[in-house]
């Protein structure tokens, strides 16, 4: 598993990251396992200072949880430009969304994993696949059934 032959480049909205972190047993912390061990994870710099704050504010208990997640996990940064004017992308309707998705245009992931279908369009698809963490799991999944 560590060789990674294959590998795709996944990039994860702050949905699916919350998720892993309030439930190890939820859809997106199998998401997570799988990433780690045969894929490239890929998180932006708005998303862990979004996640940081949303548990600061709604689940103070699992602040130390989220710290041991962020030093522990394998993954690689996507960093968030400033202006997020600066980078060409495809319209999404809500406005909110706008860093995750200039983001993931920087990082040119295979793949974005979300819950979120704002970001299921064909003018977004055009640049990465949009994958629920469902579908991801059914469609890559297979070695971790055995």
């Amino acid at each position: 598993m560590s060789e990674k032959n294959n590998a795709l480049r996944v990039f994860v909205d702050s949905n699916i990251l919350i998720s892993a972190v309030l439930s190890e047993s939820s859809t997106a912390s199998k998401l997570l396992t799988l990433l780690i061990g045969q894929h490239h994870l890929i998180i932006c710099s708005y998303s862990i200072t979004e996640i940081s704050k949303v548990i600061e504010r709604k689940f103070p208990k699992i602040i130390p949880k989220w710290d041991k997640f962020l030093t522990t996990l394998e993954f690689r940064i996507a960093y968030t430009p400033s202006d997020l004017s600066a980078i060409k992308v495809p319209h999404i309707r809500d406005p909110k969304d706008l860093p995750i998705l200039v983001s993931a245009m920087v990082a040119q992931p295979d793949i974005l994993v979300t819950g979120d279908f704002d970001f299921h369009t064909p003018e977004i698809q055009e640049h990465f696949a949009v994958m629920t963490p469902a579908d991801f799991l059914r469609a890559f999944s297979d070695d971790l059934s055995h």
